[in-house]
């Protein structure tokens, strides 16, 4: 095994070999459970829910290859010849079967009857212990490796910051053993410790054994797993250097192919230089790692992995730049080609990820040349200050990671603590600049929302507060009230004293975690008085209507434009909704009908409605839609649409499609970079619109109707002129006209042949003593061999001229206007001979 697509096959061959059921790679995306990272960053990450025992695995062996993205490793590649952001992991799993010796034994089977590997050069390295934790030096694994002959002094115990394996703060974790190829001694750093687990070159660990037996709680304690689980992982690009015999993974042929690529388009070889080796690592891997983002959905934005995305297209444009290789977006295309056999929803998302990459690269290319400017300009001082790393963030848009790169090429510091203070100087101006309204000014016992059931309420005012403005803020003790959350409006309402009958107004109902504190606008109340809680039906249903309409509008996204589309945002009112999706373009025509068209199919099914709370496993395993960056608790509310759409939400919702009436889009348009907003109406106020569009388009063809007529009396033609028809029979006109010519009469000729639906028109004119005649046939007479030409050289003998023009259209002129009545009569035996003549 040499090659990388060798090593991958190889690997999961020979587990699959040994009982593991192979399982394709799991997107980079990690499930919406999962928020310990913004993306998949090892190969068993996709796995935890096995390992912890919350979902049974598909089988207790399995083997895999996982595409893997580390966000901490950015800034750091294309300095050494080591470090990826993008990188594929072979693992393979035991969850309850085979330990420490297993492991051990199959992974020695591997490196000896597959990869051939030279032992007198593998070391090994194991868990050395740790009081923090309460755990000795890993003796059951050097047993294992000793077993199989590894000899004792090339086993070597590590520290816990090398041999103790987490995925992150939290989580499944344990003892890990690594295996080390020795490159040799002109590779060392010469120091005495050099050897396993120094940060020098010479030894390279390429496959780790990862002894997960405990679940790391945030307070530091192990808690034992369920069942005790095998988790390995072999890079796949550091194995292709050690069976090509090569230092760096960039010299690997996996890599290799783009930098050929990056090297025909530009004419500089990826050695030619130490900033044209920089180049070729950082496109290279960055190259990889943004098609493979945007292939599982990811669109580049200011936050979360968005911004990863974007950070990565960014940094790879200005190295592009910098060796001038233009419309970088081609690189995916080089990246499908070689891994599309093992990762298909490249090529079967190759659209997308050309034209988001095309467009971020033309929007950073113009911030590059407007920014660029300041940046020689400030780094002419020796160093780039807070504040100019400041200004060029703020004016713009240099993201501070694109500054500290270029200041590093250029041998410059940047000062990060002032841009720091800066930057937490403008949010706090920000902060202060912002409404204080949502400021709480009562505590009482949590308020009973009954809102999903009752919107009128018999209840009591259990906390008051004055605010001295005519609105005085309150808790009750029962609230029919939906408090403002989940893209949802507050409700509108009142309360109606029990004894005065005073009515205060709902101003807004503040969401407090689960509880909620409301803000009236009235007097008369205090704490302790009866009152009755109304929401009229008037804005609570067009609110239900609109919501539960956001929720076929998502779903009808996903199913037209695919499943990167995700829930942006949302707003949710009682007269519109609005509806924000990551999608990189905007809607085509047909998109929009086919969207519109599939939410009103829903509607008109009068599809049930239903809501149910139930433990988040379970709505986990039910696939409800969850959004990315929301915390859940362990009892989630669940808005299943039957058969087709199901989401976790706490918002007021109709009972069945039909009661959200017809669905009209308004608008749909951009909100940033990947990111699409759609305004729509529902209900009442959709009915509303539909009927000024159908009293708009009555008006229209009114208007239609009227210009037809008059067209067709030929009073007042578009020219201005007084038409006089001589003959309108047999589908020939006669018309005539006053001082018009060329252009002008030829154009008349063609407004009533379209007017009277004619199969010829002859128009004649007198100007200047002049006499002219158009001779305006159809298709049909000229396909049965008629010739408008020679019909109207003929009428020219009778006004002493001649004629000439198109088969279909031609004109005669002459010095007898006299002439023109004996013209007509000619011409229009001719045109009806050919009308009579057989087909």
């Amino acid at each position: 095994m040499r090659t990388t697509a060798e090593l991958r096959e190889g690997f999961l061959s020979y587990f699959e070999s040994k009982g593991h059921k192979r399982l394709p790679s799991a997107p980079l995306t990690p499930s919406p459970e999962d928020t310990s990272t913004l993306l998949i960053s090892a190969g068993m990450q996709p796995l935890k829910p096995y390992f912890l025992g919350v979902k049974p695995p598909p089988a207790t062996l399995m083997t895999t290859y996982q595409k893997c993205f580390r966000t901490t490793d950015i800034d750091e590649v294309g300095l050494d010849g080591y470090h990826l952001s993008f990188f594929e992991m072979m693992g393979n799993f035991s969850v309850g079967e085979y330990f420490k010796d297993g492991a051990v034994e199959l992974a020695w089977e591997f490196m000896r009857d597959h990869l051939e590997i030279d032992f007198d050069l593998l070391w090994v390295s194991v868990f050395g212990g740790d009081p923090g934790l309460g755990l000795g030096e890993d003796e059951v694994a050097i047993a294992a490796w000793e077993q199989v002959g590894m000899p004792r002094d090339r086993i070597v115990g590590l520290s816990r910051s090398e041999n103790f394996w987490q995925a992150g703060e939290t989580g499944p974790c344990g003892p890990c053993s690594e295996m080390y190829y020795d490159r040799g001694e002109e590779l060392s750093c010469g120091r005495p410790t050099c050897g396993p687990g120094c940060p020098c070159e010479r030894y390279l660990e390429f496959w780790n054994l990862v002894f997960m037996e405990f679940d790391l709680a945030a307070d530091g304690t192990l808690t034992p797993l369920p069942k005790p689980v095998i988790d390995t992982g072999l890079g796949l690009d550091r194995t292709a250097a050690v069976q090509q015999g090569v230092i760096s993974v960039y010299e690997t042929d996996g890599f290799q192919a783009i930098m050929d690529w990056i090297e025909a388009e530009t004419g500089i070889a990826w050695t030619s230089s130490k900033k044209a080796t920089k180049a070729h690592r950082i496109l290279a891997d960055h190259g990889r790692g943004m098609t493979f983002m945007i292939a599982d959905g990811v669109l580049p934005s200011n936050e979360g992995r968005g911004y990863v995305l974007r950070r990565v297209i960014r940094r790879a444009v200005q190295q592009a730049r910098a060796i001038g290789l233009g419309d970088l977006w081609r690189i995916s295309d080089i990246v499908s080609d070689q891994l599309g056999r093992w990762y298909p929803e490249l090529e079967e998302n190759s659209d997308r990820i050309r034209e988001a990459l095309r467009a971020e690269e033309e929007r950073f290319s113009q911030t590059l040349e407007r920014g660029m400017g300041l940046f020689e300009e400030v780094a002419v001082a020796g160093a780039i200050s807070g504040e100019d790393a400041f200004r060029l963030h703020d004016t713009f848009g240099f993201p501070l990671e694109l500054t500290r790169e270029l200041a590093r090429e250029q041998g410059l510091a940047v000062d990060e603590e002032e841009f720091t203070t800066l930057m937490a100087e403008q949010r706090d101006r920000s902060r202060k600049a912002a409404s204080s309204e949502g400021e709480i000014r009562v505590t009482g016992p949590p308020t009973d929302f009954v809102g999903y059931e009752m919107t009128d309420v018999l209840t009591a005012i259990t906390a008051y507060a004055d605010l001295e403005d005519g609105t005085f803020q309150g808790k009750l003790e029962r609230s029919p009230f939906y408090p403002e959350g989940g893209g949802q409006v507050s409700d509108g309402g009142w309360i109606d004293h029990d004894e005065t009958g005073g009515r205060a107004e709902l101003v807004r109902a503040i969401r407090v975690g689960d509880d909620q504190v409301l803000t009236f606008r009235g007097s008369g109340f205090s704490e302790g008085d009866r009152v009755r809680a109304v929401v009229p039906r008037s804005t609570r249903f067009p609110t239900m209507a609109n919501h539960t309409a956001t929720h076929l509008l998502h779903k009808a996204l996903r199913d037209t434009l695919g499943n990167h589309v995700q829930q942006a945002g949302s707003a949710v009112r009682p007269d519109k909704l609005r509806f924000d999706f990551s999608h990189e373009q905007a809607l085509t025509p047909e998109q929009r009908a086919e969207i519109e068209r599939a939410v009103n199919e829903r509607i008109f099914q009068n599809v049930p409605v239903r809501t149910f709370v139930t433990p988040i496993e379970e709505a986990r395993n039910l696939g409800a839609t969850m959004l990315f960056g929301e915390k859940y608790g362990d009892e989630v509310r669940v808005v299943e649409i039957d058969g087709y759409s199901r989401e976790l939400c706490g918002g007021t919702h109709v009972r069945s499609t039909a009661e959200i009436g017809p669905f009209v889009i308004l608008s749909e348009s951009s909100v940033g970079s990947g990111a699409r907003r759609i305004e729509a109406i529902t209900a009442g106020e959709a009915w509303a619109e539909l009927r000024a569009r159908s009293e708009e388009l009555d008006g229209a063809r009114t208007e239609i109707e009227r210009l037809r007529r008059e067209n067709v009396k030929g009073s007042k033609p578009s020219s201005g002129a007084e038409v006089t028809f001589r003959d309108e029979s047999d589908g020939i006109v006669v018309a005539e006209v006053s001082a018009l010519k060329g252009s002008a009469l030829r154009d008349l000729s063609d407004q009533i042949r379209q007017t009277k639906n004619a199969e010829a028109v002859l128009l004649g004119s007198v100007d200047d003593g002049r006499a002219y005649l158009i001779v305006n046939i159809g298709r049909s007479l000229v396909d049965n061999g008629l010739d408008a030409v020679a019909v109207a050289r003929k009428a020219a003998e009778k006004i002493g001229g001649g004629g000439g023009g198109r088969p279909n259209l031609a004109e005669a002129g002459g010095r007898n206007p006299a002439g023109l009545a004996e013209a007509y009569r000619v011409a229009r035996g001719e045109i009806a001979a050919a009308l009579e003549a057989p087909e």
